[in-house]
């Protein structure tokens, strides 16, 4: 009988050590899966806003508003 249960205990090691391997390389899997979609999102994003502007837009890129009292200039009236 204890042949069968070291034979046993030797199995479910067995199991758990190649459930953790598969379970890692799984995790593995997606992780470089998501790492490469986000690089085709990324690349195909940046040729599309390229191809969307052509030239710089105007104005500043924080979208900061400058507000500059408007200076009055009075004409001087040459004597």
């Amino acid at each position: 009988m204890s042949k069968l249960y070291k034979f046993l205990w030797s199995l479910a090691v067995l199991f758990i050590i190649v459930t953790t391997i598969t379970f890692t390389f799984g995790l593995i899997l997606i992780g470089v899966a998501m790492a490469s979609l986000l690089g085709i999102y990324r690349y195909y994003l940046t040729k599309k806003s390229l191809r969307k502007f052509k030239a710089w837009p105007k104005g500043f890129s924080s979208n900061e508003i400058i507000d500059i009292p408007t200076e009055t200039v009075y004409p001087k009236i040459k004597d």
